[in-house]
């Protein structure tokens, strides 16, 4: 995503010879539509969200191209030669992958965190051996939002092709010869038919690991295979111009409407796959024909499976190269530049010489089938290097860290009111700031592990498909006649650890009502976690809860403006605002107090995992300014809930500096556990400042 948004396809169908009535120049204008449309909608260019659809179009054009090259082979020889099939293929495929994914794993062992680099390296195998869709379903990585996005998340649609490609040949070589063309086309019009509806059935019932399941894909290369059964020649009649437009057009149209909010592959893909499949129907003498024929687009369908193969890795590479907040015109022309850059001497040096057999042993007769185990040895083989690097680089960055801190220790935390832990907050930048390294102890693992929600238990709180509580959960001092209402999303959650202090330290009990991913407050989110309606149900579900309760106060929270967009016209700064003000008016008819609790900044510009895990990381690429969105929020939260009636607590001043920045760590006590979510350990620590400024609004 993301996402930016993430993965597609190659073009792996051997390309036909430029010359005789067979070779189509249409469809290399096709492959330049279809791998531009990936790549412009993993730049993130407004408005074509939908353009993963390319990876569809590879999809259709490869079974038709694929089944058309079988055919014709049994046509001519009475049969197919399965070892000569894959020849082809590893002439095709491999090289060039094999190239990427070793630039890949070099640029993880020099540039990535330990973490991410051996998780890299997974990737790697798996992609090495066409596996990488089946592990990134059983990962549950989501395509459109991922966590950490692979660098290899892109080779998920070649595994599928591969994958098909292992059983397709067989099916042809075991039906066609002997059966009549129509028994053929009834089977292939059978898989199509059964992979659509496993498809449909699968994107409804589970659409992580749907997007990327071979059976919920495998239609599409079918409907490709089942057109080049039907259809020996483009179709002659008069409307194949309107054909061409309407499959063109449908293609447009998908990339214009689908999002990462689109139920994804399931029967929508047919929307694309139809539109591909009327393109190839109408042929190169039309006017969408001709215009796809133009040279430009002939030349980037060539190079097109190369710049599908690097467009990803340097999308990801540039976003790490840039400083936060760099132009997004920049961004977009590098990653274009150099993914065409590097796609075209791909082309030149290592896909044609390896096509046109001018490498000597691997590209001519079967031993080219060598290739293959050849190239998962070496994939295998740095592999493992990267892994060994990496790691060998952070333990003696943190053999260096352990020496630095025995010569010059941690700074002592004492604070016990907001201006002392502001002393310190200022304090632990300046010491960022002299270039001190991350404490010894702490990876991307170790700043995880102390979390909220280890205080309050899986059942004591609500995530995906969730509209109630399984059970309402108390903390402070639970025989306290004082109950304390914390209400609201993960951002709300994360503070429970310091009111769990202050109720044994004041007598009253806390009550958690939190639902990750929905606030306290009733905005229209799009979420690719959570249907809105949940949400409703769990703040209707809250209030009634709290009616039957009566706390004393109920404690407020959300992330600013999550998952927001602008709606009807209406801009996200006044749909929070309003939101705000109902939230609290909702509150104020339950309970005589309402405390609205400030968010507290991302962190995206020193994401904290990247920051400790970096080569040769300091603290001070960790502090960040507090800019973000959720900083912005406070004013509106803060102006709405006033007005409305509630107490405002303000929390940034809790984590950041107000002269100095945010600081990663404070002394060996890190601030941030993510992005966006406070440590466990720093939240206790400040409980005595946050209870100082909940004393006046609290009971």
């Amino acid at each position: 995503m993301s996402q930016p948004i993430l993965t597609d396809e190659a073009p792996s169908s051997p390309a036909a010879p430029k010359t005789g009535s067979t070779w189509r120049p249409d469809i290399q204008g096709m492959r330049a539509l279809a791998v531009g449309l990936v790549v412009l909608a993993h730049v993130d260019v407004p408005g074509l969200k939908g353009g993963f659809i390319g990876v569809d179009v590879f999809f259709v054009i490869s079974g038709f191209l694929i089944t058309q090259l079988l055919l014709r082979e049994v046509a001519r020889t009475g049969t197919v030669s399965i070892t000569e099939f894959y020849v082809r293929r590893a002439r095709r495929i491999l090289p060039a992958a094999a190239l990427v994914t070793v630039v890949i794993l070099t640029y993880a062992a020099i540039v990535l965190p330990a973490a991410r680099a051996q998780q890299t390296a997974i990737d790697a195998a798996w992609s090495s051996v066409f596996l990488s869709n089946w592990s990134f379903a059983a990962d549950r990585v989501d395509y459109f939002t991922p966590t950490d996005p692979s660098l290899f998340q892109h080779f998920w649609s070649l595994a599928v092709e591969e994958q098909f490609y292992l059983v397709w040949p067989l099916v042809v070589l075991a039906l066609v010869p002997r059966v009549n063309r129509r028994v053929f086309v009834g089977v292939t019009a059978a898989l199509f038919a059964a992979s659509l509806a496993f498809s449909v059935w699968f994107t409804a019932a589970d659409p992580v690991p749907g997007y990327f399941h071979t059976g919920a894909r495998a239609y599409e290369i079918a409907a490709g295979a089942l057109l080049a059964c039907v259809l020996s020649a483009p179709l002659r009649t008069r409307w194949r111009h309107a054909i061409g437009i309407t499959g063109l057009l449908l293609i447009v149209a998908g990339t214009l409407t689908f999002s990462d909010a689109t139920p994804f592959p399931g029967s929508l893909a047919l929307v694309p796959v139809i539109g591909t499949v009327l393109l190839l129907s109408a042929g190169p003498d039309t006017w969408t024909g001709r215009m796809l024929s133009a040279p430009t687009l002939r030349y980037i369908g060539d190079i097109s499976f190369s710049l599908y193969l690097w467009h990803w890795p340097v999308t990801l590479a540039v976003q790490t190269a840039l400083p936060y907040g760099s132009p997004y015109l920049l961004r977009v022309v590098l990653t274009i530049a150099i993914s065409l850059g590097l796609a075209s001497l791909t082309f030149h040096f290592v896909e044609r010489p390896f096509q046109q057999k001018r490498v000597p042993a691997l590209s001519r007769g079967r031993t080219t089938l060598w290739m293959w185990p050849l190239s998962v040895i070496v994939i295998l083989a740095v592999a493992l290097s990267t892994v060994g690097f990496a790691q060998n680089r952070q333990e003696s960055q943190q053999a260096a860290a352990e020496e630095f801190f025995d010569e010059h220790g941690f700074q002592n935390l004492e604070a016990e009111d907001l201006d002392g832990v502001q002393s310190e907050l200022t304090e632990a930048v300046r010491t960022a700031e002299s270039g001190a390294p991350i404490p010894p102890d702490y990876d991307a693992d170790a700043l995880r592990d102390a979390q909220w929600s280890d205080l309050a238990g899986r059942d004591c709180y609500a995530s995906g498909g969730s509209d109630d509580l399984d059970e309402l959960c108390f903390f402070g001092d639970t025989e306290a006649e004082t109950t304390i209402a914390l209400v609201g999303d993960s951002h709300a959650g994360m503070w429970l650890p310091a009111l769990d202090i202050l109720g044994q330290d004041h007598n009253f009990r806390v009550v958690l009502f939190v639902k990750l991913s929905c606030g306290a407050y009733p905005t229209t989110m799009q979420s690719p976690t959570h249907d809105q309606a949940e949400c409703d149900d769990f703040r209707d579900y809250t209030a009634a809860q709290l009616d039957d309760l009566g706390p004393a106060a109920i404690i407020a929270s959300a992330r600013g403006q999550l998952h927001m967009d602008e709606l009807d016209g209406v801009s996200t700064d006044v749909q929070w605002t309003e939101a705000v003000t109902a939230g609290i008016e909702r509150y104020s008819e339950i309970a005589p107090r309402v405390i609205a609790l400030g968010d507290v900044p991302a962190r995206p510009e020193a994401e904290p995992k990247d920051c400790v895990e970096a080569p040769n990381a300091t603290q001070d690429a960790c502090i960040v300014t507090g800019d973000s969105v959720e900083k912005t929020s406070n004013i509106l939260t803060r102006a709405a809930a006033e007005a409305a009636g509630a107490a405002y607590v303000d929390t940034e001043p809790l984590v950041c500096s107000v002269d100095a920045g945010c600081p990663l760590f404070v002394g060996d006590t890190p601030t941030y556990g993510d992005d966006s979510h406070l440590n466990r350990l720093w939240v206790e620590y400040v409980a005595p400042a946050l209870g100082d400024e909940l004393t006046e609004v609290l009971p």
